[in-house]
């Protein structure tokens, strides 16, 4: 198995998911520095329970409760089993966990997308869409090593979505990235980029921690 990996990102987009049309709407940036959290709203935006007022940031010494409370309990007697599945050591913080689950949750539609700054990209992001592979495909991911490189493809022809981007192992579907990613995906495939399995979980874990893939390239911002 590889190390296990950190993160060091600072910036992570807030989107909200039309359940209706799966279209996602940016909301705001959620930033952390060495004082604390900063959550800014996009123009347009609306507001999210707890934070009324999107025309002026928020500045908290620790991580607002709304997204805080989307991270496992380290109290939790799988709470190390779950970060492994993230391939996150159980010392990881709240925002690590964050930036490579997404924050999902059953009470609303909500998700959070790490934001890459210019330059040099590392980053993981769980595969979507597992769920709409065909069992053929979905057994596919059970062969994959850490390590193994994998591929993107833009899909313009998919229904949904015409921004779409295919993760593929040996021109078979493992499933897309995240919607609210391929804005930041698509610069970083114009150059030259590497895409490997990072880490394969058991379907125990559900459709949505299935294959957890890294992306090493270029953002050009």
């Amino acid at each position: 198995m590889s190390t296990m990996t950190r993160t060091s990102t600072r910036r992570l987009l807030v989107t909200r998911r039309n359940p209706e049309t799966t279209h996602y709407e940016a909301v705001g940036e959620l930033v952390r520095d060495e004082n604390g959290f900063t959550f800014t709203y996009r123009d347009g935006s609306r507001a999210l329970p707890s934070m009324p007022h999107t025309g002026q940031p928020y500045r908290s010494d620790v991580l607002f409760p709304l997204f805080s409370h989307r991270v496992i309990s380290p109290r939790r007697a799988d709470h190390d089993a779950y970060l492994a599945g993230l391939h996150l050591p159980p010392e990881a913080t709240p925002f690590e966990v964050l930036t490579r689950s997404g924050g999902r949750s059953a009470v609303d539609t909500l998700e959070l997308t790490p934001i890459p700054e210019p330059g040099h990209v590392d980053l993981c992001f769980l595969v979507h869409g597992i769920r709409h592979l065909g069992e053929a495909e979905r057994a596919r991911i059970d062969t994959l090593r850490p390590g193994q490189r994998l591929h993107l493809e833009a899909a313009p022809d998919t229904p949904t979505d015409e921004h779409a981007i295919l993760v593929t192992d040996d021109g078979h579907r493992l499933g897309y990235a995240p919607r609210p990613l391929t804005q930041y995906v698509h610069p970083i495939m114009a150059s030259e980029h590497e895409l490997t399995v990072e880490r394969v979980n058991h379907r125990d874990a559900g459709f949505h921690m299935r294959l957890l893939v890294r992306l090493v390239g270029t953002y050009p911002g």
